[in-house]
């Protein structure tokens, strides 16, 4: 092999290597602006994860504590960088599309934008699900236990860390129907499958709700169960009328 033709062989190597690079540091970039710009409204975002809390406080006590002095300074921090990145999601995606892109077919291109954007919204789905609908269940459930010699002094840094978590859960379980899609469409299992194995995927979810929701509320329960029983299904439908479209054309 001649020198030429190993370093035109590099070459490909080096500008993925560059484009790579591109494509992280637009990315950091883009963090970078979201963090600041949820910074500049951070006490919004911080009254907004909030209220589903302070909306089933007692009366008199609806407030939060912290217990060190620089607490409330690192929380806004936190909350901050969390946010900058749900700000910056969309560009960073379109960064990664971009760089992965020039190795996809046509049709590769299409499924993975599609992808993308179906699990962006049905991440985002829920997360105000959980927000709209479980915390304030599960919130009042818990604060069901406060009696006349029990009072609540909840800190900054354990509810926020409870939030995150659980709009980052609501968020995944809704993504159900996603990765059946993605799991029939690779051949790794079959719509058979998820059909034949209904009755044990509900109980499943049902126990993964109770869970998530540990409330004794069958209420609350069946608020999480029958969506994520209803997108189970939506995933079964989805793969079969993809398959026939793909069948067609």
């Amino acid at each position: 092999m001649t020198g030429q033709e190993g370093q035109d062989r590099e070459v490909p190597f080096i500008e993925h290597i560059k484009e790579l690079r591109k494509r992280l540091i637009n990315s950091l970039i883009s963090i970078l602006i979201g963090f600041l710009i949820a910074y500049y409204f951070s006490e919004d975002i911080f009254r907004f994860l909030f209220k589903p809390l302070k909306e089933v406080l007692p009366e008199g006590n609806k407030n939060l504590y912290f217990t060190g002095i620089a607490q409330p300074f690192f929380l806004f921090l936190k909350l901050a960088f969390v946010a900058g990145i749900f700000i910056a999601s969309p560009f960073v995606l379109y960064q990664i599309w971009l760089f992965i892109r020039p190795a996809l077919y046509e049709k590769e291109r299409r499924f993975t934008l599609l992808f993308v954007l179906f699990g962006s919204a049905f991440f985002i789905g829920g997360a105000l699900f959980g927000y709209f609908i479980v915390f304030p269940n599960i919130f009042s459930f818990f604060l069901g236990f406060a009696k006349d010699f029990l009072s609540p002094i909840i800190t900054i840094d354990d509810y926020f860390s409870l939030v995150i978590s659980l709009l980052l859960i609501s968020g995944l379980l809704f993504e159900l129907p996603l990765i059946m899609f993605i799991l029939i469409n690779l051949d790794i299992l079959s719509v058979d499958f998820f059909r034949r194995y209904r009755r044990y995927a509900i109980v499943t979810i049902v126990i993964v709700a109770a869970i998530v929701t540990p409330t004794t509320d069958a209420i609350t329960l069946l608020l999480l169960s029958i969506p994520l029983i209803l997108l189970y299904e939506a995933g079964i439908v989805f793969s079969v009328l993809y398959k026939k479209l793909r069948v067609i054309r």
